[in-house]
């Protein structure tokens, strides 16, 4: 049995919307937190001296899709039509499964320097069982706490290895069977369906049952695209009886009241990624809307092509973005001084990236806060830089002045993949070998065939589209 103790830091304890932060002593035991305290028995334990850090609970991003990582920033001008051409629709076919592995094991390096420990990886570049299978081992690889979800998506490749729907279920089937356990697995798994119109209705509620079948998390992009005289995602699932407890319902951005008390009502979560969507065109965040409702709300990342790992970035987008959106109405009607309170707190997004996010995955009990028996993910911020004093308040301090620079050291289940400012170098090296190995693959491929930004045409967006998308092309 291993034990060691953090002692003399001050922590974030318990859900970080309560603000409890306080000078403590951490108990690791086998990776677990089992105690928390001033005056914790030593029985011979290894102490360590943290009395220069501030302590948080492990990020938790949930929505990301890592394979991008291959192609770091690409789609930084994009519209939402811009990605799904450009990305989805042309450059996921250029990938082989050694760069599926290359780039989720890449992103999920950039996570965790970034300070996430835990998320979801919504695998869609499964162009061959090959790539499903290099999917899973590079984020088991990674060391990252996470969920893995088998993506349903079709590439539209000249030679398809999938030429059925069946033959993706069978191949997800084998993938929960070969590399999945039990529920004490750092890596889990899920599903996550096709988008809807883009295939037929009954087979998108295929997909989702598989996540039943398979006892996973079933995690869709949901009333995602604005589309005036199209019936809501969420209605639409529910009168089918396709919703329950265990989906994270991602993006959302469309969603209106009732589908969020919908949500409320069956148990499913949400996921936001506001860098994405304000600045693609999915429009403005669920983030206050969901949470108010009653629905449990995490925040990620979503693109490495687009953008950075840093769900503190993500943090301060939110908050901004979900200000501006409430604030603005009443300033206009009434005058600045109208408004009596923000609309969201630096606590609230704070509780989004950590506890609300592993709620959302499932991993509640797991991580996401400083608790006894939860396991020691863990970000130790150095607190003795000038950004960073005086110490009015450390919550506010944390959300709004923390950058990257400032993660000292992350552990993952008590296990140490960043120290003294750096990831690991058995991490970061073989991160960056095989993103700058696959990237100049697919820079070629790319380069070979129609270039990095394809001329994308008049029928994307449009109902021709989803007609293509229907005919397997």
């Amino acid at each position: 049995m291993s034990t060691y103790i953090l002692a003399g830091a001050h922590a974030v304890v318990g859900d970080p919307r309560l603000r409890q932060f306080q000078k403590v002593d951490l108990k690791i035991t086998d990776g677990v937190i089992t105690g928390i305290g001033n005056d914790l028995a030593r029985d011979g334990a290894e102490v360590r001296d943290v009395s220069w850090a501030w302590i948080i609970p492990g990020l938790v991003d949930t929505h990301h899709h890592l394979w991008q990582a291959t192609m770091r920033a690409l789609t930084s001008d994009f519209t939402l039509d811009d990605y799904f051409w450009t990305i989805r629709r042309n450059h996921s076919g250029s990938h082989r499964a050694v760069d599926v592995y290359n780039g989720t094991y890449g992103a999920a390096a950039g996570l965790l320097d970034a300070g996430t420990t835990c998320t979801v990886d919504f695998s869609h570049c499964i162009v061959t069982p090959e790539h499903a299978d290099a999917g899973i081992t590079a984020i088991k690889d990674s060391g990252i706490r996470a969920v893995w979800c088998y993506g349903f998506y079709h590439q539209p490749v000249d030679d398809p290895w999938f030429t059925r729907p069946e033959q993706r279920y069978d191949d997800a089937r084998r993938i929960r069977s070969t590399y999945f356990g039990g529920d004490g697995d750092r890596v889990r798994f899920g599903v996550s369906p096709h988008e809807m119109a883009r295939v037929p209705f009954e087979r998108i509620a295929q997909e989702i049952r598989m996540g039943q079948e398979l006892d996973g998390l079933v995690h869709p992009h949901t009333n995602t695209r604005w589309r005036p005289g199209h019936r809501s995602d969420i209605r639409q699932w529910h009168e089918a009886g396709l919703l329950w407890e265990k989906q994270l319902h991602s993006h959302c951005n469309c969603a209106d009241a009732d589908d969020l008390k919908i949500l409320a009502d069956t148990g499913c979560a949400v996921s936001s990624t506001p860098e994405t969507e304000v600045g693609m065109g999915l429009g403005y965040t669920v983030l206050r809307a969901a949470d108010r409702a009653g629905v449990t709300t995490g925040l990620g990342s979503d693109i490495q092509s687009n953008n950075s790992p840093d769900l503190f970035t993500a943090m301060r987008i939110a908050l901004a973005s979900e200000r501006g959106r409430y604030h603005q109405p009443v300033i206009e009607a009434e005058g600045t001084s109208a408004l009596q309170d923000v609309a969201l707190r630096t606590e609230d997004v704070l509780h989004f990236a950590t506890l609300g996010g592993a709620r959302g995955l499932g991993l509640g009990d797991v991580c996401g806060s400083i608790e006894v028996g939860k396991a020691a993910d863990l970000l130790l911020i150095r607190a003795d830089t000038p950004r960073l004093h005086p110490v009015v308040d450390p919550v506010n301090a944390i959300v709004m002045h923390v950058t990257v620079a400032d993660i000292d050291t992350v552990l993952v289940g008590g296990d140490t993949v960043k120290e003294g400012g750096r990831l690991l170098p058995s991490i970061s090296r073989k991160a960056i070998k095989g993103l700058d190995e696959s990237g100049a693959w697919v820079d070629r491929v790319v380069r070979a065939g129609h270039g990095w930004a394809p001329e994308k045409p008049v029928w994307m967006g449009t109902e021709l589209e989803h007609r293509v998308s229907n005919s397997g092309r």
